[in-house]
């Protein structure tokens, strides 16, 4: 282990995946007309959490690890799509369902948003506050990247109600930025936080770790240099190579990349992580996310909803977008052209769609968020499996978790452990699809990754 330290470990192997949106989706018929006609209800309403998502699916560059769905041959498609984006959101917007939200969080994802023109960014914004009702205190992230966020889109976000902006670095490393196909300059991504604290009240970057044959101080001197770029915020995320691209990892497996930390090393550099931000002026607020503490804003609304309990909902509108809602989860169409073919027909642009009421959606994504209300578990308890009791009583006796007041939290070992209890909160219906997308995951690209953890006597 990175530390030398030695201890009893209480898990015997990583999970493959631990990152997922829940529910996982089973078919049903007609997945458009289904939704459709839920969201004709007005009298479904449940108290929570609203939340929107816009998906913007082009970059300029394709980073190599990067499995989203996205494209670079996007200039004649930008202004279709946007136009069919626009139509969506008017549909969504104006539905009886979504007419009772009051939105506490928007957020633009790519992709890569910051491609699109000044213009196209007015008339997004515009749309949005013309067809959604927004809590007075909302917070409206755009994501954005160095080499395409200039001034201009700036000045048209901010004028639009945009608040927060997020942008992926993923690494500081020279040699890592060659091997991602990083292209922007660090220059560039030191102009883009200064732009952003002239017009945001909010601005949080992305680092990836866990990198291949990533040191704890190569990781380090990652650490440092965020800490020295000084955005409100941070989002450090591991690697999760099962769902990175295939051919990223074909790369890895000819040695032209060097093989991922080990098991144990890949534990010690997300415990590096949180003790350093710790004692380096920072909050964690979620698992991945560390927030300033001199920091103005220091939620991130969004996340608090989609990782948030039964009742927290979003509504996503564009290529690939996901949604959840209480009784239905969906998924767009995957590709630009059936999309924008599906919205210009006047229909939701639907590929799947899953009726169920997840009442344990807040148990299973409590480790992501470390804290769960026992009075809003009392309150489900007698709608939900006596299993996640159960396991939530395994966590306590492990010492993984605690009662604190009215909160059921993370301890600090707990935090280390988030991803196993994230895999072994899942129902057995749920778990089986998962297990089906890591098996079809592992075969598909050919990866069988060596995740057993090593107890030190």
């Amino acid at each position: 282990m990175l530390d030398g330290q030695k201890r009893e470990l209480p898990y015997k192997k990583l999970p493959s995946m631990w990152n997922y949106l829940y529910p996982f989706i089973k078919d049903i018929p007609e997945p458009a007309a289904r939704v459709t006609q839920f969201l004709s209800q007005s009298d479904a309403y449940r108290p929570g959490k609203k939340a929107l998502y816009v998906h913007i699916p082009f970059c300029d560059t394709i980073c190599t690890f990067c499995p989203f769905i996205k494209s670079t041959a996007y200039q004649e498609k930008l202004e279709p799509y946007v136009n069919a984006l626009i139509k969506e959101l008017k549909m969504i917007g104006s539905s009886p369902y979504i007419q009772q939200f009051e939105l506490g969080s928007i957020y633009v994802g790519g992709g890569t948003p910051s491609v699109l023109t000044p213009d196209m960014i007015t008339r997004l914004t515009s749309t949005i506050r013309e067809n959604f009702k927004l809590a007075d205190d909302y917070e409206w992230t755009f994501e954005v990247e160095a080499k395409s966020a200039t001034e201009d889109k700036f000045k048209a976000m901010a004028a639009g109600g945009i608040n927060r902006i997020s942008f992926g670095v993923q690494t500081f490393d020279p040699e890592y930025r060659k091997i991602f196909n990083l292209t922007a300059t660090l220059d560039e991504v030191r102009n883009v936080r200064n732009m952003a604290e002239k017009y945001f009240k909010a601005y949080n970057m992305d680092l990836l770790y866990q990198l291949p044959g990533q040191t704890l101080e190569r990781l380090q001197q990652d650490l440092d240099q965020a800490k020295e770029l000084g955005c409100t915020s941070f989002d450090a995320y591991p690697l999760e190579y099962l769902v990175t691209a295939k051919g990223f990892l074909n790369l890895i497996k000819n040695g032209k990349i060097e093989m991922p930390p080990s098991a144990n090393d890949k534990l010690e550099m997300q415990e590096h992580i949180r003790r350093w931000a710790l004692e380096n002026g920072y909050e964690q607020n979620y698992i991945y996310t560390f927030t300033r503490s001199d920091a103005k804003h220091k939620s991130w609304v969004f996340g608090e909803t989609i990782y948030g309990v039964y009742e927290d909902e979003y509504i996503g509108c564009g290529q690939a977008a996901g949604s959840y809602l209480a009784g239905m989860a969906h998924n767009n169409h995957v590709t630009t052209d059936a999309y924008i073919h599906a919205v210009e027909a006047g229909e939701l642009p639907v590929m799947q769609a899953y009726d169920y009421h997840a009442m344990e959606k807040g148990l299973i994504y409590f480790p992501k968020k470390m804290t769960l209300s026992l009075d809003y578990l009392n309150s489900i308890k007698d709608r939900i499996d006596p299993f996640y009791l159960d396991k939530l009583a395994e966590f306590e006796s492990l010492g993984l978790v605690r009662k604190e007041e009215n909160q059921l939290v993370l301890t600090e070992e707990g935090k280390k452990y988030y991803m196993f209890m994230m895999v072994e909160l899942l129902p057995a219906d749920q778990r089986e699809i998962y297990m089906g997308y890591v098996t079809r995951a592992q075969e598909d690209r050919q990866w069988h990754e060596n995740l057993e953890l090593i107890s030190v006597e």
